[in-house]
């Protein structure tokens, strides 16, 4: 049942993610603000959820499957990379500067609230 309930948050989860990416793409923006956006807002997801929600299925539904489907460390490091071997240096620091102060600062706000 668990993994269950995990794979039915994944999918939702990685539809609204691609979703959101096709937007960006059709915009063609020269630096991964989606990406960008989604890891944050999914950091603030799985800590408001994870400082709420004491059900343990609910959490692996929420949390694990749909937090963990929605946000990519995966294309992270993709469009993180792209940005180096495109000599883009600058942009490269700052998407990763920023990915985690913001992604830590979302989770801490999300467990506040």
């Amino acid at each position: 049942m668990n993994v269950l309930l995990v794979a039915v948050g994944a999918t939702f989860g990685a539809y609204f993610r691609n979703e959101l990416t096709a937007v960006s793409k059709k915009a063609k923006i020269d630096f991964p603000w989606m990406t960008l956006c989604i890891n944050i807002l999914g950091s603030f997801i799985l800590g408001l959820v994870s400082a709420r929600i004491a059900d343990k299925r609910l959490l692996l539904l929420l949390g694990t499957g749909l937090c963990g489907g929605f946000t990519t460390f995966g294309t992270f490091n993709f469009e993180l990379s792209q940005l180096w071997f495109q000599k883009k240096y600058l942009r490269c620091f700052v998407y990763f500067c920023s990915s985690y102060i913001f992604g830590i600062l979302g989770f801490i706000i999300g467990v506040t609230l």
